[in-house]
């Protein structure tokens, strides 16, 4: 997951620099997705995982989980027009923040399906020494 993770502000400069190849961020977030279908094709035929989905298991699916997307295309699009103004530090720093915001407030209410891990003082003390982190990122 570090490894992951690490490779995310090396992203978000890849997409910034097709964007300003370009100047067209529509085109450059498609770039960016397609690269990532692609690589997600590659790995699916090498690790035998390419088959068929039996619709039934499609209908499975709860309706708020397609949506995944939508936030992965957003990510994206943030990306490519934000790191130039913000830097790939502070960039990623806010990207952090947000992430644990959200996680903090999933976990607490158990929602989306995932199990309520509640936001115990000790966790909101993480949560704010994260905060404090990225203040000092965007400040020097």
């Amino acid at each position: 997951m570090l490894f992951a993770a690490a490779l995310l502000p090396a992203q978000a400069a890849c997409n910034a620099a097709i964007n300003r190849a370009i100047g067209q961020p529509v085109i450059a977030i498609m770039c960016s997705l397609l690269g990532s279908l692609a690589a997600i094709l590659l790995f699916g035929l090498f690790a035998g995982r390419l088959w068929p989905v039996p619709v039934e298991r499609l209908g499975n699916v709860p309706p708020w989980a397609w949506a995944a997307g939508l936030g992965g295309a957003f990510f994206v699009a943030a990306q490519a027009l934000m790191v130039p103004r913000l830097g790939a530090a502070l960039f990623t720093s806010l990207a952090v923040t947000g992430q644990v915001a959200m996680a903090m407030t999933l976990d607490h209410f158990g929602a989306l399906n995932l199990p309520a891990h509640p936001a115990s003082p000790l966790r909101v003390l993480g949560a704010a020494l994260i905060v404090a982190g990225m203040a000092l990122v965007a400040r020097f």
